[in-house]
């Protein structure tokens, strides 16, 4: 019987002090997408997949017909150079799937981390402005008014102050600063309601800056041009709809009684 979380490790592997850096599905799938194409970009390789019973109740059917439980999976990259420091990462398939399930979640992903003596958490998502955006922003909390500054000559904004940051964006920071972990989160500006491949190139960019790496974006490029296409379109059936549903039917000529 599955207990409450199962990691399987599936490498021995030393890390030193790796940065955390978390990719779970969330607003506009930014920080998703952002982490899933730095894995691919760096040849991060697999350390770990971790399954739940707090996981949604459900399977998902590959493409060859099979079906496999829902995971989530840690990824790691050695720098080999003294001026970066290793990462890990954490993407997958979901989050918790109530209150007290995020909570756990997040524990474990941070009691992963500890294992390799992480001091240090990154967690990338959307900041929802409900509309689409050219050139989006990326907005910044931190756990630590030290880190600030350095994020500020990198262009993180913290000009949208207050409110609150929902699941593992969030409680990664707050659970990893209770363990004496320093931690940001960078938010993409985002539609919201869309998959926002522009959002999370943009919080690539930044977090590149940041960890001294390159990553090459022009995939994701590709990807937000054809978003804004498929968007296009919808929005121009939309019209058509609305100008069809609009437009004033022919009036039955009047009766009267004689």
């Amino acid at each position: 019987m599955m207990e409450e979380f199962e990691v399987v490790i599936e490498k021995e592997v030393k890390l030193n002090k790796p940065i955390l850096i978390e990719g779970l599905p969330g607003l506009g799938l930014v920080g998703k997408i952002a982490v899933e194409h730095i894995v691919k970009e760096l040849k991060a390789e697999k350390l770990a997949t971790m399954y739940s019973v707090y996981f949604p109740p459900q399977v998902v059917i590959q493409e060859d017909g099979t079906v496999r439980l829902m995971k989530n999976e840690f990824y790691y990259w050695k720098s080999g150079k003294k001026s970066q420091r290793d990462l890990l990462f954490i993407i997958g398939d979901t989050q918790g799937s109530s209150p007290e399930s995020h909570y756990k979640l997040c524990n474990k992903i941070l009691d992963v981390a500890e294992m390799y003596n992480s001091d240090m958490v990154y967690t990338l998502g959307g900041f929802g402005v409900g509309h689409m955006v050219k050139k989006p922003k990326v907005f910044g909390a931190v756990t630590h008014k030290t880190l600030l500054r350095p994020l500020k000559q990198v262009g993180v904004s913290f000009e949208k102050t207050g409110g609150g940051i929902i699941g593992a964006a969030g409680l990664l920071l707050g659970l990893g600063k209770l363990r004496d972990m320093k931690g940001v989160c960078l938010m993409g500006e985002t539609h919201g309601q869309i998959i926002d491949a522009r959002s999370a190139k943009a919080v690539i960019d930044v977090i590149g800056k940041i960890l001294k790496v390159d990553i090459d974006t022009k995939e994701l490029d590709k990807r937000a041009k054809e978003t804004e296409k498929a968007l296009k379109r919808v929005q121009k059936l939309e019209k058509q709809r609305m100008s069809v549903e609009s437009f004033p039917m022919e009036s039955e000529s009047p009766s009267y009684i004689r």
